[in-house]
């Protein structure tokens, strides 16, 4: 069994890691998008007006290091819960083999993906959860890439709750559980990147119709309702919570992209 020491030096080294990654995906997006280039990517701001300043962004970041550290308790409690014998994870491939622990990543973006609509929904905007916790979040009207963390304590314990679902519903190598942190971090920063990346027919392909673009969860920040959905589109189609005018939105903002790539642009950017 760890000791206490252990377990502190364990959550010390997992917050850093955790917040490296974190910085490695999202500053680079900031600094590109919102700070050095933004002038000539105005073009692809979803909100042609920018609502943010350096007072939000400094909101952002601060909750996001509160989330990471949250993170990090329930990493730890994890970890102390996998060194007692009581969690399915494992570490070596050969157990289950490449080919499950492929399976076992597609498995956890599909879990999350449930986990995130279903209690963002439902629980974050209750109307009490909402005006308590989740309007932390939802201070970012217009969201930067450090939006992607920016959770209440509360909130921020509730998303890990799909850690603890995988720690014991079943087997996952902890490689994999590294790999789907990455990438949910990941497509998290580029949902709250506030400019559209993604091409033109992206939302209409027969394929990638069912991932959010960038567009797809800012509708949900400057509206407050609507397209609760993290990775795919498909919970929000099916249970009616997409916007009706989703697909006109972002057709009309690719319209604009194409019109005016080379055009000049009088953004503002955020020393």
């Amino acid at each position: 069994m760890p000791t206490i020491d252990d377990l502190l030096i364990y959550g010390i080294l997992d917050y850093l890691i955790n917040a490296l990654i974190y910085l490695a995906l999202a500053l680079p997006f900031f600094l590109v998008f919102w700070t050095f280039r933004n002038r000539r990517f105005r073009h692809r701001r979803i909100q042609e007006r920018q609502r943010s300043d350096r007072t939000l962004i400094r909101h952002e970041l601060k909750h996001s290091a509160i989330t990471l550290f949250v993170f990090a308790v329930v990493d730890v409690s994890i970890y102390a819960a996998y060194a007692a014998g009581y969690t399915r994870l494992y570490t070596d491939v050969g157990d289950y083999g490449w080919g499950y622990f492929a399976v076992s990543v597609v498995m956890m973006i599909l879990l999350h993906d449930a986990w995130f609509y279903f209690t963002h929904r439902y629980v974050m905007h209750h109307p009490k959860l909402f005006r308590l916790v989740h309007s932390v979040h939802h201070r970012s009207v217009d969201p930067s890439p450090f939006a992607a963390f920016s959770f209440h304590p509360l909130e921020a314990v509730i998303e890990t709750g799909v850690y603890v679902v995988f720690a014991f519903l079943f087997p996952v190598n902890l490689w994999a559980l590294y790999v789907w942190q990455v990438f949910q971090m990941a497509f998290n920063v580029i949902g709250h990147l506030g400019y559209e990346i993604y091409p033109k027919g992206f939302n209409s392909h027969w394929l990638f119709k069912w991932k959010t673009p960038s567009l797809h969860h800012n509708l949900h920040h400057s509206h407050f309702s609507g397209n609760y959905g993290l990775y795919f589109t498909w919970w929000d189609r099916v249970l009616g919570t997409e916007f009706k005018d989703y697909h006109d939105r972002y057709d009309r903002l690719q319209h604009r992209i194409s019109e005016h790539r080379e055009g000049p642009s009088d953004g503002r950017s955020l020393p």
